[in-house]
């Protein structure tokens, strides 16, 4: 009987790791509003308001900090967006940049806003990705840049990550509410950057944003993160309880045998 019991938790154990392994991806450049790689509420993973947009897509989701920070970015410059995978799926990226203040932009703004769109071709779990983009030259303040990701076969497939941004002139004054967000090249040294074209070039080029928001030191190769501050949590929890258990079953069983 035990052994049939053991049996049958194993399956479970199983098929809930399984269930929850699944691929989550983070904004790195420029710094995402939180550090959640497990955000499914769009457009932003957290939301400003009430609540979600869709309450359907992820009733969990929980709201955006108050004291985020917006990067600036030059108008018409590079900027090189990086984000990181923590668990490798099969799937798709995008890339978006909206003008819309990012505490009212919707789905659907970013939707006719993709700068960027690729299929994953990241094979390891925990791999940095990046592609380039152009700034538009439309300023704005508290503007926002979306990664969106689809993992193929999923039946809620997408996750969220969003930064803030200011986007400025290249012959206007830089001022920001970022506090301590900074580009990496001077103002004038952006406006010649955003006179070339193409892929390549120097580092001149790009805009390099303040560095990403904390992220744990190890991660758990293929275990679902539920959030950076609870790597794996749920998973290990479970598996555990259900070692303890079929332990505690086993002796039982011995006992009345010596009985």
């Amino acid at each position: 009987m035990y052994s049939r019991l053991f049996a049958i938790v194993t399956g479970l154990s199983i098929a809930f790791v399984t269930s929850n392994a699944s691929a989550h991806a983070l904004l790195m450049n420029p710094p995402p509003l939180t550090s959640d790689d497990n955000a499914k509420s769009g457009p932003c993973g957290c939301f400003f308001g009430a609540g979600p947009e869709d309450p359907n897509e992820d009733a969990t989701a929980s709201a955006c900090p108050a004291d985020y920070k917006s990067t600036p970015l030059v108008a018409g410059s590079k900027l090189q967006v990086t984000w990181k995978e923590t668990v490798n799926h099969t799937g798709k990226f995008r890339i978006s940049l909206s003008t819309k203040p990012i505490n009212l932009v919707t789905r659907a703004d970013l939707d006719g806003a993709v700068l960027y769109e690729g299929d994953d071709t990241n094979g390891v779990n925990g791999g940095l990705i990046s592609t380039t983009i152009t700034v538009p030259d439309t300023p704005c303040t508290n503007c926002v840049i979306q990664l969106r990701q689809f993992m193929a076969g999923a039946s809620k497939p997408y996750y969220y990550s969003c930064a803030a941004i200011d986007i400025e002139s290249p012959s206007g004054s830089s001022s920001s509410s970022s506090g301590g967000a900074s580009s990496s090249s001077g103002g004038g040294g952006m406006g010649g950057a955003g006179g070339t074209g193409g892929t390549g070039g120097t580092d001149e080029d790009f805009v390099i944003g303040a560095g990403p928001a904390p992220i744990p030191a190890t991660q758990v190769p293929g275990a679902c993160h539920a959030s950076a501050s609870n790597v794996g949590s749920s998973t290990s929890s479970w598996a555990t309880l259900a070692g303890l258990f079929v332990l505690t079953m086993w002796r039982r069983s011995r006992c009345r045998a010596q009985a």
